[in-house]
């Protein structure tokens, strides 16, 4: 029989073996106290923008125009209840002669037109081309439609002006040359009269041009309404449809809208498809002049008009925004810092010429939440644009697309 181990060996060894184990303990302790284990890793969430349909992501738009021209003191005081119910109108502009043979305006000194520029156009007004001499262009050959709407876009240079939208004397812009020779001029778009029914005015080119859409697949039963739905671009730009305003005491038109009880389902409608409407008035509150339209009623379009949710902008800014919209590319680039998304790069670009193309455009994206209720600036080129801050993730910002990056920088 083999004698165990003396007592006092025994200790020993156990007391050894313990304290190997706790050096070990200790030894894991520390090891993890210098060394820390490497975190996860994390990669921040991309930012998707977009460009809202339009600006300040209003459900529709709409565009007032008056085929007459602006008189400073007139009354009815048209300009000033459309201010008052914070809206904006376009006027017309024949740089030449009217039907009559008449001169409307003498040129840039005439009183109408420095009362527009002056005190219109400051507080958002505007105006459209609307012919050199207002003729029916449709009669005339493409090389001569084209010299007519040259002199309307080059004389409203001179003047001072910006020509983008154009609206045909007596909506005479049916035929395919008449709308090239405008494309041909430089203006961007063209506005049309659109009646409920079609009237038989030039009623083979109606024909014509509905068979031809019908081959397309573009007809539309709603034709008041442009850009409706997802729809980035009209079908035609040289072909907008816009509503004619006429009382029905003025020549009994059923197929105009003859007050604002026919025009209120429109205005739903055109929120309903998120469209762009266009009116067109002649002659408000003058039972005299051709075109009439009752004072009281315009007043009620007015109110109904401001109490939906309408972008209300010229012809002139709308098609600006929609053709800068169409050809619009975003580019984002976030940069983290060690406490949170330190900056923001945003690039918009259209490839268009930002000499006229400088309308801004309304970008939407959910900013960090870490940026949640905290001013960020915006600068671009080292200049200070803006600050803003905005207590939910969703932000709505003013961009032009010049193709240069924006920096968004969040402020402690």
């Amino acid at each position: 029989m083999t004698n165990p181990l003396p007592q006092h060996c025994a200790a020993m060894m156990t007391t050894a073996l313990l304290l190997g184990v706790l050096l070990l303990a200790v030894g894991c302790q520390f090891q993890a106290a210098d060394v820390p284990a490497p975190a996860p890793a994390t990669t921040p969430a991309p930012l998707n923008a977009s460009v809202a349909k339009w600006l300040d992501n209003h459900t529709a738009a709409i565009s007032i125009t008056n085929d007459d021209w602006p008189v400073p003191g007139r009354e009815p005081d048209i300009d000033s209840y459309v201010m008052e119910q914070g809206l904006v109108m376009g006027y017309e502009v024949v740089t030449g002669n009217s039907y009559h043979g008449d001169p409307i305006f003498s040129g840039p000194d005439d009183e109408r037109i420095v009362y527009l520029m002056s005190e219109l156009v400051p507080k958002g007004f505007s105006y459209f081309g609307h012919g050199h001499h207002h003729i029916d262009h449709d009669e005339l050959s493409y090389e001569e439609a084209l010299e007519s709407f040259r002199a309307n876009y080059d004389t409203m240079k001179e003047w001072g002006m910006k020509p983008v939208a154009y609206a045909y004397p007596r909506s005479a812009g049916h035929e395919e040359e008449t709308q090239r020779a405008l494309e041909a001029s430089g203006f961007l778009s063209g506005r049309l009269l659109t009646r409920i029914p079609d009237a038989f005015y030039r009623l083979p080119v109606r024909i014509a041009r509905y068979f031809r859409q019908l081959a397309q697949g573009t007809t539309n039963p709603s034709k008041f309404y442009n850009l409706p739905g997802s729809q980035l671009a009209p079908d035609n730009w040289f072909g907008l449809m816009s509503l004619e305003m006429q009382s029905i005491e003025f020549e009994g038109c059923d197929g105009c809208i003859n007050d604002n009880d026919e025009l209120t389902p429109i205005l739903d409608e055109a929120l309903e498809q998120t469209a762009w409407i266009i009116l067109t008035y002649h002659a408000i509150g003058k039972p005299e002049w051709w075109g009439w339209y009752d004072w009281g009623e315009f007043q009620e379009d007015i109110r109904s008009i401001a109490a939906r949710d309408f972008w209300t902008a010229s012809m002139n800014d709308i098609t600006l925004y929609v053709r800068e919209r169409e050809h619009a590319v975003i580019t984002v680039e976030v940069v983290e810092g060690s406490t949170g998304t330190e900056s923001i790069e945003l690039t918009l670009s259209d490839g268009l010429d930002n000499g006229r193309f400088n309308h801004p455009l309304t970008i939407l994206f959910d900013q960090p939440m870490d940026w949640v209720g905290r001013p960020f600036t915006v600068s671009q080129d080292g200049e200070l644009l803006d600050e803003l801050v905005f207590d939910t993730e969703a932000v709505m910002l003013p961009l032009k697309p010049n193709e240069r990056p924006y920096v968004l920088r969040s402020r402690p």
